[in-house]
């Protein structure tokens, strides 16, 4: 059991890593929602466990390696999906002058 969480506390770090990597040298940000960003990672870091790769949570794993490696995050989806949205689908990566939604007013 401790080595299952070992393994999640140390999968997470270096995704943590590799998210922290690739907003600096992106045009996008993180979102300020710390609980989005949480359950991203948690995602991130179960599917890396299982499948072997961190596939982006919000999306179906096929089995098939061509089409899965598009969704290894940060997916080849985001970049469009910020543009249009602010945001991408699993709401990991936002715009540079991303405002955060008010979910109670919607």
């Amino acid at each position: 059991m401790d080595d299952n969480k070992e393994q999640k506390e140390q999968e997470e770090m270096k995704i943590r890593k590799m998210i922290a990597d690739y907003i600096t040298h992106s045009p996008y940000k993180l979102n300020p929602d710390t609980k989005i960003v949480d359950r991203v990672v948690r995602g991130l870091v179960m599917r890396k466990i299982k499948y072997g790769y961190a596939y982006c949570p919000c999306r179906l794993v096929m089995g098939d390696v061509e089409k899965d490696k598009k969704i290894i995050c940060p997916c080849v989806y985001h970049a469009e999906e910020i543009e249009r949205d602010g945001e991408c689908h699993c709401q990991l990566f936002v715009s540079s002058n991303y405002q955060a939604k008010d979910k109670k007013g919607e």
